[in-house]
């Protein structure tokens, strides 16, 4: 005669459903090895890749900045011809780099020094297409460029320039002078009504600065002109 079968409990039921869930993970497993495999190793390769990655670009900056600083140090103690071997090298080995960039200013810095207007104004052109980190070094490198122009005769344009300087940093310390330079370039371009106006600014937004007192004088003579 059969035995009635027992009834199972709650705690039997769970050990139940748990053993046949390990059972079927494991013959998943086992059907599926080789694509196991495969997805773990792609992303242990992935995690390889990544550390790589980070210590490559780590070692990178940490060399960029190095030549930057020495053809830094050279520039200070007017020694170009190293400054320039230095930041040669600083573009040729880690080009894109945030180093890099700054190196075009200060590769475009050495070639106003030398009188090489033609690349002075090639490299902040450059510097400037492609710098988006501090504002002030932006601002000065619109600034270069400005003096270059200036250099060249080229008032209308340098004026524009060193106006763009002043707007990108407001604060800067040189900000007045960049547009009391602005103002004397739309002098010199004939162009008095726009140069009348950046005095007018100089005096009205930058009352503390030294060049205060230079916007005012070029005001009356601009007045004396009319």
């Amino acid at each position: 005669m059969l035995q009635p079968k027992k009834k199972m409990t709650k705690r039997e039921i769970k050990e139940d459903k748990f053993v046949q869930a390990a059972l079927s993970a494991r013959i998943y497993v086992e059907e599926n090895y080789k694509k196991v495999l495969t997805v773990t190793g792609a992303i242990f390769a992935v995690i390889i890749l990544l550390m790589v990655w980070r210590y490559v670009h780590k070692m990178n900056v940490e060399n960029s900045s190095a030549l930057l600083g020495k053809a830094q140090l050279e520039y200070q103690s007017l020694n170009y011809p190293k400054a320039k071997e230095f930041l040669f090298r600083l573009l040729e080995e880690y080009p894109g780099s945030s180093a890099a960039k700054q190196g075009k200013f200060l590769l475009a810095n050495l070639y106003f020094q030398e009188n090489n207007m033609e690349e002075a104004k090639r490299n902040f052109r450059e510097f400037i297409d492609s710098y988006s980190g501090s504002n002030i070094l932006l601002a000065s490198g619109l600034a270069g460029y400005a003096a270059c122009l200036e250099k060249e005769n080229s008032h209308r344009e340098a004026a524009e320039y060193y106006e763009r300087a002043q707007k990108r940093a407001p604060e800067f310390v040189e900000a007045p002078n960049y547009l009391f330079l602005a103002g004397l370039n739309y002098k010199e371009a004939g162009l008095n009504d726009k140069a009348r106006a950046v005095f007018e600014k100089i005096v009205g937004d930058y009352s503390s600065s030294l060049r205060k007192e230079d916007a005012r004088a070029e005001l009356i003579i601009l007045a004396q002109k009319k």
